[in-house]
């Protein structure tokens, strides 16, 4: 069994209003609460709920012949042949059955064909099967047995920050006089 509090209101209303109807007789009207009006979402929110866009591989299938550049924002894969630059944001990796010849520009590129140019990377590794002939531009470079490198190699060129800035520096406040370093005469063995 319920027990029913009268002093206690349901919270879908809001009030109670009596009326009167011919004066002969009162009744309540319940009127429903109304929702209040959501708070606009905070535009950081609003961002957060965007789709977010995938990066796709771009692949060079093998038998496809492409001259010219090629930059992508993801990762490009070659197992055809390319005669010209190619740009990514991410990885370039060149397949056994693949060729370049020209630049090649990406964060890491991993050579397992065979290339001849030069490459611009944070890593690069020749795999067994692949075959470098040019300049290498990398901070991390390995060669695994089979490799083939044939060229130069040198570090990435370093970006200085604030080139060209002069900036004073601050001269050290002096010692006290009383507090010069003393040194301590060497002692011979006896």
């Amino acid at each position: 069994m319920q027990i029913f509090n009268k002093s206690k209101k349901n919270p879908t209303e809001k009030r109670t209003r009596k009326t009167d109807d011919d004066k002969s007789s009162l009744h309540e009207v319940k009127e429903p609460v109304k929702a209040a009006p959501a708070p606009p979402p905070l535009p950081e929110l609003m961002e957060s709920t965007k789709p977010v866009k995938a990066i796709k591989d771009t692949f060079v299938s093998q038998g496809t012949q492409l001259t010219g550049t090629i930059e992508g924002q993801g990762n490009i894969i070659v197992e055809g042949v390319i005669e010209g630059s190619l740009t990514s944001s991410h990885q370039v990796r060149i397949e056994p059955t693949g060729h370049v010849k020209g630049e090649i520009h990406a964060q890491h590129i991993m050579i397992n064909g065979s290339v001849e140019g030069s490459c611009h990377a944070d890593s690069l590794t020749i795999q067994p099967k692949g075959h470098m002939r040019g300049d290498i531009f990398t901070d991390e470079f390995s060669i695994e047995k089979g490799g083939v490198f044939v060229g130069q190699s040198q570090l990435m060129p370093q970006t200085v920050a604030g080139a060209g800035k002069v900036t004073a520096l601050k001269p050290a406040r002096p010692a006290p006089a009383d507090a010069a370093p003393q040194l301590q005469e060497p002692q011979q063995a006896k």
